[in-house]
């Protein structure tokens, strides 16, 4: 069985306990405190994680640390086979959209690195670099609002341009997800609520603290 190793309020670590519940994939979880006691920092952690970081995935003795990177193997092993449709998760055979979820990956990774710190800061104190993180911020949610109302007119209302979602929807999912947790105001990105609601309406759908499914 999987083993994952994360933080329940840890957002990195939520990318890949919702896509093992959209794929229905069944895991052991051990928790790595991140606040206050920093159990990432200890010295047994640092030897499967070197930099530390959350979450760290344990399949079959293989450990990965990416969330995204993650993500990939999780769709390629579970999401490409089984019943019809839950291949859209990894669209291997098509170069131009893989190319786009990878795009969208760097996205994500970028809007993560800015909403994150701030969440800290608000929920734990941790410092940051409050005006440039705010300025950043804004500044993709803007190009990712856009991007979703053009792709919800086309009738493709995923965020490379697809009918269903992909692993780049779970990827930008979280960040979005925990804007306000991060105090900024999500009510400023219609488009992005819209294509939020969407994610939490899909089969498999898991909650964590400040983020719930849809009513």
């Amino acid at each position: 069985m999987l083993k994952l190793y994360d933080d329940e309020l840890c957002g990195e670590s939520y990318k890949v306990r919702l896509m093992l519940g959209l794929l229905d994939v069944p895991y052991e979880k051990a928790r790595i405190e991140l606040y206050p006691s920093r159990q990432n920092e200890t010295r047994r952690f640092r030897t499967m994680s070197p930099l530390g970081t959350l979450p760290v995935l344990d399949a079959d003795g293989a450990l990965m640390h990416d969330a995204h990177a993650i993500l990939v193997y999780l769709a390629r092993r579970y999401g490409s086979t089984g019943s019809e449709g839950q291949a859209h998760w990894l669209p291997l055979d098509d170069p131009l959209q893989l190319a786009h979820v990878q795009t969208w990956f760097g996205f994500a990774a970028q809007l993560s690195d800015v909403v994150f710190p701030l969440r800290a800061q608000v929920l734990h104190g941790a410092q940051t670099h409050n005006n440039a993180c705010r300025t950043d911020a804004k500044k993709l949610l803007r190009i990712a609002d856009e991007t979703c109302w053009f792709n919800e007119a086309a009738g493709a209302p995923f965020v490379c341009a697809t009918s269903a979602p992909t692993v780049a929807d779970i990827a930008c999912f979280v960040p979005v997800a925990l804007l306000d947790e991060a105090g900024i105001e999500s009510i400023d990105y219609p488009a992005l609520r819209r294509w939020s609601m969407r994610i939490k309406r899909l089969e498999g759908f898991t909650t964590m603290a400040g983020v719930y499914a849809a009513v």
